[in-house]
């Protein structure tokens, strides 16, 4: 009964953040002249920091950052500024960084943020530089080519009627579609999208809900027997799991005070809120297995590398 209450939250939740954020993306983007292009697409570092920074401010968890991240592509943003909004959201965001303050202290917390921003503006440039035509699903387009300054033509849906009649004798032209028009029509466009979701929505959510909270604490106690190679252990465990950023926190804090090494906490918590099992499941909808490889890799390793300077240090 509780797996079916908590499908049915997540399930809910998330369908409406999708199709809420696809309109607002598709307004502000149509309203005023391709904005996200004009902020994540130019040829400049910037970009990425923006999208970090966009990142930052996005309080979801992993599974929760999907809609945004399809919107963005769909609006035709730099793949590798994607990506880096991608990484960003589910590990540094105003929920997790005033927690980790709480639990951790302000050195370990400022170090956790510098590591993690530097750790994903190297990844976005990585997977810039990669032809993601060999990772994405043929539906969603975005901007594949290194910065491309050249304006996109937006043909998904036609906002304004033929030019025919439009200006009378006057020369007095007609007026542009109002905001509700806009509004209504981006409503549907984003219901005929979310509705190829449903499904990956539907089995995301479901495993999501039975391995909800789940963390085998007992388990990454022994692995303490292993040193450096409990760091590795506790990030594969992390990332097989569905944790949401609320209860992430108090989970490392129970394991710091049973004596866990505070670099395999780091490990576990880097790879449960980066990567999860529902989150692939909706990532597959976008992109094909081979990109999923490599994200659970580069989830993998930031996990790994963090866990393994805090353990050594």
């Amino acid at each position: 009964m509780q797996s079916l209450k908590l499908f049915s939250v997540y399930f809910i939740e998330l369908s409406l953040l999708f199709v809420f954020i696809s309109v607002i993306v598709g307004f502000i983007n149509q309203k005023y002249k391709n904005t996200f292009q004009k902020h994540l697409s130019k040829d400049s570092y910037f970009s990425y920091f923006k999208a970090i920074f966009l990142g930052s401010l996005t309080p979801f968890c992993s599974c929760s950052t999907i809609p945004l991240l399809r919107a963005l592509l769909n609006a035709n943003v730099a793949f590798g500024v994607c990506m880096a909004y991608l990484f960003t959201s589910p590990l540094i965001n105003p929920i997790i960084v005033v927690m980790l303050f709480l639990a951790f202290g302000l050195k370990l917390t400022l170090f956790y943020i510098i590591f993690l921003y530097i750790a994903i503006f190297i990844i976005a440039l990585f997977l810039q530089s990669l032809d993601s035509k060999n990772f994405l699903k043929q539906e969603i387009k975005p901007n594949v080519s290194n910065f491309s300054l050249k304006p996109t033509k937006i043909t998904t849906f036609s906002l304004t009627k033929p030019a025919t009649n439009c200006c009378d004798s006057k020369n007095s032209c007609c007026e542009k579609p109002k905001n509700n028009n806009l509004l209504k029509t981006l409503f549907y466009q984003s219901l005929k999208d979310y509705k190829k979701l449903i499904p990956y929505i539907a089995i995301g959510m479901g495993i999501g809900a039975l391995i909800h909270g789940f963390a085998p604490q007992d388990f990454l106690q022994n692995a303490l027997n292993f040193g450096i190679l409990s760091i590795i252990f506790a990030a594969l465990i992390g990332v097989l799991l569905y944790i949401r950023v609320e209860a992430i926190i108090p989970i490392g804090i129970a394991l710091l005070e049973a004596g866990v090494n505070e670099g395999m906490i780091f490990s576990f918590l880097i790879a449960g809120a980066g990567c999860s099992l529902p989150e692939l499941i909706l990532l597959k909808s976008m992109f094909k297995t081979k990109f999923l490889a490599i994200f659970i890799g580069l989830v993998l390793l930031i996990s790994i590398c963090f866990g393994g300077v805090i353990y050594v240090l």
